[in-house]
């Protein structure tokens, strides 16, 4: 079995809840890693740190859409003995409203924190993995890199933004031993549609949140494999398959679901932790 898969060094970033935090709990637990683990919220962080083993947890807090906070947070990386085999891109903003009506400050904070700081990330990773021989590059995706919703447009097109990046460095990074995927779950038990959605006077009507713990299995058995993209549930795969094979009646659904919430409610913007 490889370093990566058992006893390694990661990288994840969004930890202090949702999909971040459980995942730092599975590579530990499930893959024996060490995890230097990232959010703005260092209580959250210490708090995860004090459910795990000693040491196995290193922690620092501050905000990715900050430049300069991703290289200090690179530079704590690099300080792993051997380096960082793994990077986890798991932070990621959400915004639910209407495209027209979006302010500037929502649609910049999306860009910057769920694709410019994951490119950021990615490049520096990718150098250090190809000098060092060998390493993965996780994206934490979503269906929604493959299909549309309303009153997500900026966030869905930051997805699809991030899925391009896979497929293109996937073909780039071919023989050097750095392989770069993607994650992509469907709606998951979390916080991230209250934060992104905080305000609204009704919450987003998509059914079907899969429990947080079931994503991330599904997620970190993808480490073994070899596809460009792992759909981590077999709901999350159903979803992009509908989109994929009955195009005509997934549209007709996804426009009567959409709209109807759109029209219920007006949110203020907001981030996800």
């Amino acid at each position: 079995m490889s370093r990566i898969l058992r006893g390694g060094h990661a990288v994840v970033t969004g930890a202090s809840s949702g999909l971040g935090r459980e995942l730092v709990r599975q590579l530990i637990r499930d893959r024996d890693m060490t995890v230097l683990a990232t959010a703005r919220r260092i209580d959250r962080l210490e708090s995860l740190a004090a459910e795990l083993p000693p040491g196995r947890v290193l922690t620092l807090a501050g905000d990715l859409a900050d430049p300069q906070f991703r290289r200090v947070l690179w530079e704590r990386a690099l300080a792993f003995p051997g380096g960082v085999d793994l990077l986890v891109n798991n932070a990621g903003v959400g915004h639910y409203a209407d495209f027209i009506e979006q302010a500037q400050a929502p649609i910049r904070r999306i860009i910057e924190l769920n694709l410019m700081a994951l490119i950021d990330l990615s490049q520096m990773a990718a150098r250090h993995m190809v000098a060092r021989g060998g390493g993965q590059i996780l994206q934490v995706s979503s269906v929604l890199g493959f299909v549309g919703i309303a009153e997500s447009a900026v966030y869905v097109a930051s997805k699809h933004a991030v899925n391009g990046l896979v497929k293109s460095l996937r073909y780039e990074l071919a023989g050097t031993g750095v392989r770069v995927w993607a994650a992509c779950p469907g709606r998951t038990v979390s916080e991230f549609s209250e934060v992104a959605g905080r305000g609204a006077s009704k919450s987003p009507s998509w059914p079907g949140r899969e429990p947080t713990e079931r994503v991330v299995r599904g997620i970190v058995r993808g480490l073994d494999r070899r596809r460009a993209f792992i759909f981590p549930t077999w709901r999350a795969r159903v979803v992009v398959a509908l989109a994929s094979w009955l195009p005509g009646p997934f549209d007709w659904l996804m426009t009567r679901l959409g709209p109807a919430a759109s029209r219920s409610r007006r949110v203020t913007p907001t981030s996800a932790p």
